[in-house]
């Protein structure tokens, strides 16, 4: 299963903020993390593995992931990090294999 969900930007930032590279505490106190971008839609893809929540910028770049131990939790953290920003979930039709694309669609119709 595949759920996505388009951000407003105008409306409110991120609670959180996500980085890529190891934390301080693991490279001797020094923090040489990058921070990610902001998000402007999520998926949600529920695999064998538990479910993710993906975060994708305005071009489609990755902005960050996050576990889940269901949808619902998910849905919740996005709720927890963007508020009322979160459009309508909607489900990704089975026969997309590129969710970046569609997602970048659906962000261009939404403006």
């Amino acid at each position: 299963m595949r759920l996505l969900a388009t951000i407003l930007s105008s409306i409110e930032a991120s609670k959180v903020k996500h980085y890529t590279g190891l934390p301080p505490g693991l490279t001797g106190g020094k923090d040489t993390r990058q921070e990610l971008g902001g998000a402007r839609f999520l998926v949600i893809e529920e695999n064998a593995d538990g479910v993710f929540l993906f975060r994708y910028g305005v071009d489609g770049g990755f902005v960050g992931d996050t576990w889940h131990m269901n949808i619902d939790d998910a849905k919740h953290q996005a709720s927890y990090e963007y508020g009322e920003s979160v459009e309508e979930w909607a489900d990704v039709p089975p026969d997309v294999e590129d969710v970046v694309a569609f997602g970048l669609s659906r962000l261009a119709s939404a403006q």
